[in-house]
């Protein structure tokens, strides 16, 4: 099995260190990850990472990540719960500190070798690790299709909204309009718990 931690570089985005030919099989991905992360890393408004591979020097996997908040009022009532559950009654906020998993990516070079899934748990360490006093969840705004979600709950991510007419109603999306994304949350306590 291939194993990220071995066999390649971790790498913090920079002039120095830029990501080129990186292909995932996701054209917006790509431009991102090739032609777009250095600005907004220049723009303080995401940080990208990636891993190397150390053989063959191609990147096999990127991430980026924004500082963002989950914001329970927006919330309806039972997520709402959810969300507070497991949070003391006098830290109830209006909304939760949280990092936005912006972009995920895999190489199509090294599809279907469990990388997404090694990549997903370093970006929860990562996140606890860099940030430990104030990363409570992770955000993702996943592409709406079977297997990306899939993906996601395998990774333990709950949707923001229970149902799509929910997620709907809450952006003022018409209800014939199909939502392109989904909007998920991890609580990163239950990761710093390892009880994941």
């Amino acid at each position: 099995m291939f194993n990220l931690d071995a066999q390649c570089e971790f790498i913090i985005l920079s002039t120095e260190e830029p990501i080129v030919d990186f292909d995932c099989g996701d054209a917006n991905l790509n431009k991102f990850f090739n032609h777009e992360a250095l600005h907004y890393k220049a723009q303080l408004l995401a940080q990208t990472c990636f891993f190397r591979h150390y053989e063959t020097g191609k990147v096999v996997c990127a991430f980026s990540l924004s500082p963002n908040s989950l914001k329970t009022s927006d919330l309806p009532g039972s997520r709402r719960k959810k969300v507070k559950e497991y949070i003391p009654r006098e830290k109830s906020l209006q909304s939760y500190p949280a990092f936005l998993v912006g972009r995920f990516g895999v190489s199509v070079d090294f599809k279907n070798r469990g990388i997404g899934m090694q990549l997903m748990r370093y970006v929860k360490s990562y996140c606890l690790s860099t940030f430990p006093d104030f990363c409570r969840f992770l955000l993702i705004d996943a592409y709406n299709t079977p297997s990306i979600l899939k993906f996601y709950q395998k990774n333990n991510f709950v949707p923001v909204f229970s149902t799509e007419e929910q997620e709907r109603s809450a952006y003022k999306t018409a209800d014939d309009e199909l939502l392109q994304t989904r909007y998920l949350f991890f609580d990163m306590i239950n990761w710093k718990d390892k009880s994941y």
